[in-house]
């Protein structure tokens, strides 16, 4: 082979490598990087909660109210708001207070009777009864079909 031939194989085969080169490269930064990064976190309507309002920096002076005689009320029963069932396909669990991490006190199967004793503040919870088993507990308000 002379030289210019053997220039000109060299010079197209480095421009075809970098060609290459190229073409992956920008495949890469478009196909492959975006699917590589985490998602952002989904923002829900119930993620905003109430932040309490600060403490005023003056003290304020209070005065005991006098006490008035008061009729005690005999402390009602846990009588049922309404009635519903469970629309959970798995059961649920009752939980001993109104929050994920407490123990689990109980459950119910799916389609089962409840009763609803009482809500949360925040209407995220209930405090229902099985009407089987007799068993209370709290559960996810979203998990009971009221009727």
């Amino acid at each position: 082979m002379r030289f210019p031939e053997t220039a000109k194989s060299s010079v197209s085969l480095a421009f075809s490598l970098g060609l290459i080169a190229a073409v992956v490269a920008i495949a890469w930064n478009y196909v492959i990087v975006p699917y590589r990064r985490t998602p952002e976190k989904p923002v829900f309507s119930n993620d905003f909660k109430t932040v309490p309002a600060p403490k005023p920096l003056i003290a304020e002076i209070k005065i005991a109210p006098i006490p008035q005689p008061t009729v005690k009320a005999t402390p009602k029963p846990n009588v049922p708001k309404n009635v519903g069932r469970v629309n959970a396909s798995i059961g649920l669990v009752f939980r001993a207070d109104p929050s994920q991490g407490s123990r689990s006190v109980g459950g119910a199967d799916f389609n089962d009777r409840v009763s609803v004793i009482k809500e949360s503040p925040d209407r995220e919870w209930v405090l229902v009864r099985n009407e089987t088993t007799k068993e209370e507990g709290w559960v996810r308000s979203g998990n009971i079909t009221k009727q």
